[in-house]
């Protein structure tokens, strides 16, 4: 029987009656988190001192913790109107200032990146293993209860879809199970969020008795909307060379990150302006320096077949691929199907021939059974209605004809009644969960069934590892490039992407090393890590090319593609010395020299060896007119996808970042210039937004003072008027 209630703090009650005092809930990473339950679980525990209370998860979303007061009036208002109603757990609250009760422990795989480097409780329950382990890994921990956001069909109530994160679900039911056939009490908790998109598909939808218990309070909270970053022309320069890796009629995986913007934009641009990409290609002599790699591992043209996506997160870029017509090829969950697809002996559109090419590929019996009519059902090469009776085919008509393909007359008469039009329950993504803008939720919302139902939510065992098919994961995943994110690279090649040197977690592995592995296991796969070439450290350019790093997400020993802003290496199979002379050529040539030297001290390379003149010139002021000049023709926008702020608060953001890159001596030396700058009227937009237009005091005062010069020395150009 499964438990209905309306009430959070009522059905808390009842799951700590029915399972005891040691609650260890598995909830969803990122959105799916069913935080009514989460904060009624909270308070009671808060309460009662003898419930011991684990949360375990991963990326756990809440507003910023701003302390600067400038920043503070830019950004509040941006999130009321992004994140609206948004629930936050209050373990976060509690985290973030360190001091959770006692008896709560919260357990996270993956966290926010950046948020926690500082936070000692956070770093010291930190997790520290990839996504595809995660459940089997948790057995240790004894969970008892899992809890998750779900939404029902609009059509059906009865119908329950997990819409994402179907994985940890599945999974962690299997392992409570075993709980319970050793007498242990177990709950399964729905929390109903209308606002989820109602994804379908066997992994997701489900039936009310796959809970214990069921929670409706009819008050649906909004969903974490993720903002869209602005996009700098070397961040463009990244997306530019990695679409170029890229090739037609193949499977591609995107990390998490803004990068991933930049990519999808340059691989619209390849599809829809390749005039325009070309060029652009031609004038950073792209050909000349990276022609060799482009040419074994990508192409350049349009994407005539299309790309298929199997990644472990859904995002923005995934949509705007598919709505511009490139995430377009079908992958199908039969062998020898897809290879049929795959070696173009087939089509996706049916034709009459397609029944003597199954016979002959082995595919179907000449004698139909049960199972090959269901084969044929599936896939929609019968028509539905076609039904399969004691040897024989009845036809939506009522006729009857014998389901054996060796007579002449049966044969004509099954390919001219049963045949459909197209191939069905094709798929264009394989997805584990989803996290995106509002506008990303929303058009999942929008989207036609017979369109939503190319998207498959699906386990990360699925996605981020071929143990769920080796067999199907090499039809379908043809010259997959898997596309992922690094802080540093090594000369050596090895990869840091989620901590850093002296163990403070940033992020989490999450899947990186599972497809990183994946790329040196599939056929004709490629692993490609993109990564600035510099950063700003305590005020100062550092290189992100690096000598060596003692906390290392990816080994060298699984080297492959580099991309930065100034182009591509290929590492994978290559001597150290010619890794290292790859990644010097795109390393920024401001720290070339340093990095060359000590490549030559530790004799990984020879004496007399010079980095080659054309890869001499990697300068921010030598690659940066490309994007620009592109962009005065409105290619390579800083928001290719639409910002979620006005014109207005992109010229203040511009301002506070000017502020907050200065020191206290020169913010000093700007307040006292501010007093120079007359007030225009040029200003008021910004001022009314950060409510300074009118002073209460003299702090407001030296904010308007500073706000205006910062505007007038940061982003000028677009100030109205």
């Amino acid at each position: 029987m499964t438990n209905h209630h309306n009430n959070y703090e009522i059905a808390a009650k009842k799951i700590v009656d029915h399972v005891g005092k040691v609650i260890v809930i598995g909830v969803p990473l990122g959105i799916g988190k069913p935080i009514g339950l989460l904060n009624a679980l909270y308070r009671l525990a808060e309460s009662d001192q003898s419930i011991n209370l684990t949360v375990m998860t991963a990326l756990t979303f809440s507003r910023p913790t701003i302390k600067n007061e400038l920043e503070k009036r830019f950004v509040e208002p941006i999130l009321d109107r992004m994140i609206q109603d948004y629930e936050e757990p209050l373990y976060e609250k509690a985290r973030k200032s360190q001091q959770l009760p006692r008896n709560i422990r919260i357990i996270e795989f993956f966290l926010t990146p950046g948020q926690y480097l500082h936070n000692d409780y956070v770093q010291q329950n930190y997790i520290s293993q990839s996504y595809s382990s995660v459940v089997k890994d948790s057995s240790i921990y004894s969970v008892n209860v899992i809890g998750q956001q779900v939404t029902h069909s609009k059509l059906n109530r009865e119908q329950y879809s997990l819409s994402c994160n179907t994985d940890l679900f599945h999974q962690l039911v299997e392992q409570l199970k075993k709980f319970q056939h050793a007498n242990k009490k177990i709950a399964i908790v729905a929390e109903i969020n209308l606002n989820l998109p109602f994804m379908p598909g066997d992994d997701a939808v489900l039936t009310a008795d796959a809970f214990t218990d069921i929670i409706d309070t009819g008050h649906y909270k909004a969903l974490f909307a993720i903002p869209r970053d602005e996009l700098s022309a070397q961040d463009h320069l990244i997306g530019l060379y990695t679409s170029c890796l890229i090739k037609d009629d193949s499977c591609m995986q995107l990390g998490i990150g803004k990068l991933n913007n930049a990519i999808a934009n340059a691989l619209i641009m390849r599809h829809s302006h390749n005039e325009v990409y070309l060029s652009a290609l031609k004038q950073l002599s792209v050909n000349e320096k990276f022609g060799e790699i482009i040419a074994s591992v990508g192409s350049l043209g349009s994407f005539d077949r299309g790309l298929y996506a199997s990644t472990e997160m859904l995002s923005d870029d995934y949509m705007h691929l598919y709505k511009e017509g490139i995430l377009k090829k079908r992958v199908y969950d039969h062998v020898g199907l897809q290879q049929l697809l795959n070696t173009q002996t087939i089509k996706e559109q049916i034709t009459p021939d397609i029944i003597d090419i199954l016979l002959k590929n082995k595919i179907i019996n000449a004698r139909l059974t049960i199972d090959d009519v269901a084969f044929l059902l599936k896939f929609g090469i019968f028509k539905t209605g076609v039904r399969y009776h004691e040897d024989n085919l009845i036809l939506p008509s009522g006729v009857e004809v014998l389901a054996d393909l060796t007579l002449i007359q049966a044969k004509q008469k099954i390919i001219e009644s049963c045949l459909g039009d197209y191939l069905k329950t094709g798929k264009i993504i394989h997805a584990g969960f989803f996290v995106g803008s509002t506008e990303f939720y929303q058009q999942l919302h929008d989207l036609p069934c017979s369109e939503l139902q190319q998207i498959a939510m699906t386990s990360i065992v699925r996605t981020n590892t071929l143990l769920w098919s080796y067999e199907l994961s090499k039809l379908q995943r043809q010259h997959t490039r898997f596309i992922n994110f690094a802080m540093m690279v090594t000369l050596g090649g090895a990869v840091v992407s989620d901590g850093l040197k002296d163990l403070r977690e940033v992020s989490g592995v999450g899947g990186q090393f599972d497809f990183v592995n994946m790329a040196f296991t599939l056929p004709e796969a490629r692993s490609i890590i993109v990564c600035r070439s510099v950063r700003e450290a305590n005020k100062q350019l550092a290189s992100n090319i690096i000598w060596e790093y003692t906390n290392q997400t990816i080994p060298r020993y699984l080297r492959d593609i580099v991309v930065t802003e100034y182009g591509i290496a290929d590492c994978r199979g290559k001597a150290d010395s010619e890794v290292i002379q790859s990644l010097l050529n795109i390393t920024d040539s401001r720290f070339q020299d340093a990095l060359l030297a000590k490549a030559k001290k530790s004799g990984k390379l020879s004496k007399n060896y010079e980095i080659p003149t054309c890869f001499r010139r990697n300068y921010p002021s030598v690659i940066l007119p490309v994007i620009q000049k592109l962009q005065a023709k409105d290619y390579f926008k800083p928001y290719p996808f639409g910002s979620d702020l006005t014109q207005d608060e992109q010229v203040i953001e511009h301002a506070l970042l000017y502020l907050k890159n200065r020191t206290k001596f020169s913010l000093i030396i700007l307040i006292l210039a501010s007093f120079l700058l007359f007030n225009t009227d040029k200003f008021n937009p910004y001022l009314q937004r950060m409510n300074l237009q009118h002073p209460k005091n003299i702090k407001d005062f030296l904010f308007k003072k500073l706000l205006q010069i910062a505007i007038r020395n940061s982003f000028m150009g677009y100030c109205r008027g």
